[in-house]
């Protein structure tokens, strides 16, 4: 990639034990990134080996307890215009790699400093669970550097303000994490609060570092240190925050969910309207609502709350925000459907239910609130034929009902609903 005018990428990744994940993290990039880097920090498995077998060039760094130095070491033997940095647990995205180039010129010509980016984390069933946006590529300059022991930040080392482009729809990254690897996650957590200590400890005011605690805390199931340090970091938090905040985002967001968790829907609410206060735009406070106001019954409130989250979103849903709510949206619509339908807005608890199935047509919450609606809305006329026969063509717009896969699928959603007449209707054709 060293042609004339061409952008040339350095990636770069700090790694220890990582050969089980190592080859996918590596794998991918011929032809696309000039030169692979990777910094060991004290491997005793085969990373190393596999590592050199897959084109990298491999460096060793002293681990010190210390992420940013770790990683600002890597970044010091980058020899491209751009690096991209990865851990061995994140891989591109289909598509992602094929886009890297364009996606350079445009913030070249842009004059950008970085790029914004997706990182989609994975659970155990490989589903989505969050979307965050993260600075992953940006300039090779020396002054562009992380700092913090751990949950690094990247910026200009003197301070400025680095000027970003927004490529998430394009640049994004699975991230798998601890998926599968409980164990493993329980002993990096214990790593990450000792680093977390020591970071406090230089800055005792830093709510961040306060927020990310909680977090740890959480992790190893001990809610009320965990909720501790959540409340200590709102307390540490300047009055008005960056609407591009997510870490504040999630310490709100984990007690307003901790709350809902209680039954305490006065206090959760409390804490929802604090948080608007510091962050009017951010969605992921009224999602958390939301299902709290479904979980407990109240419809108008789960109504008003996921409307409100998705009118955010839409607004102000890009870069480093309303990270719950954008890998949650097929849940929130099916809350609004649910909402629509027990509040007796049978019309659009219809409409929004026909916009998940023309997307999912096998999503059963979606067809059963679809057939509850219909049901109710028939009342008397729910048993006769020819009602049967209406509702059943507007379903043979959404599903082959000549397939008998799908009439049981319908008939299944039909008995759920409690509309015994429908579920024979779909039982009984083709026999």
């Amino acid at each position: 990639m060293k042609g004339k005018g061409k952008p040339r990428i350095s990636l770069c990744m700090i790694v220890k034990n990582e050969e089980r994940k190592l080859e996918r993290a590596l794998s991918w990039g011929d032809g696309i990134l000039w030169e692979k880097i990777v910094v060991d920090t004290g491997s005793t498995d085969g990373t190393v080996a596999l590592a050199e077998r897959l084109g990298a060039k491999v460096s060793y760094f002293e681990w010190i307890d210390d992420f940013s130095a770790a990683r600002n070491f890597a970044l010091g033997q980058a020899k491209g215009d751009w690096i991209l940095t990865l851990d061995a647990d994140e891989y591109p995205a289909p598509g992602t790699p094929e886009k890297l180039r364009s996606i350079l010129e445009r913030a070249e010509a842009k004059g950008a400093d970085g790029v914004f980016g997706e990182i989609l984390e994975l659970n155990d069933k490989g589903e989505v669970t969050t979307c965050s946006s993260r600075i992953r590529l940006f300039r090779n300059a020396p002054k562009i550097r992380y700092r913090r022991r751990i949950h690094e930040q990247l910026g200009f080392s003197d301070g400025r303000d680095m000027r970003l482009a927004d490529a998430g729809e394009e640049l994004a990254f699975f991230h798998d994490g601890y998926a599968g690897e409980a164990h493993v996650g329980k002993q990096r957590s214990r790593r990450n609060l000792i680093l977390l200590e020591k970071e406090l400890a230089e800055r005792p005011d830093d709510h961040e570092i306060m927020g990310y605690l909680g977090d740890e805390h959480k992790s190893f199931g001990d809610m009320e240190e965990a909720v501790r340090w959540y409340r200590r970091s709102v307390e540490h938090m300047p009055e008005t925050l960056s609407g591009s905040d997510p870490r504040s985002a999630w310490t709100f967001s984990s007690l307003i969910s901790f709350y809902a968790s209680e039954g305490d829907y006065p206090e959760a609410e409390r804490i929802y309207q604090q948080a608007v206060r510091k962050q009017p735009g951010e969605a992921d406070y009224d999602y958390q609502m939301g299902c709290f106001s479904v979980a407990v019954g109240r419809w108008e409130d789960g109504i008003r709350y996921l409307t409100v989250g998705l009118d955010k979103l839409e607004k102000h849903g890009t870069s480093n925000s309303c990270m719950q709510i954008r890998a949650a949206l097929e849940d929130v619509y099916g809350n609004l459907a649910l909402c629509f339908l027990r509040s007796g807005r049978r019309k659009e608890a219809v409409e929004t239910a026909v916009a998940i199935l023309k997307v999912k047509a096998y999503d059963m919450r979606a067809l059963y609130i679809l057939l509850s609606a219909f049901f109710e809305d028939g009342g008397v006329r729910a048993e006769q034929v020819s009602y049967l026969d209406s509702v059943a063509g507007f379903l043979g717009k959404l599903y082959r009902l000549s397939e008998l896969k799908d009439r049981l699928f319908i008939a299944r959603a039909a008995k759920e609903a409690g509309w015994e007449a429908m579920r024979i209707w779909m039982e009984g054709q083709g026999r």
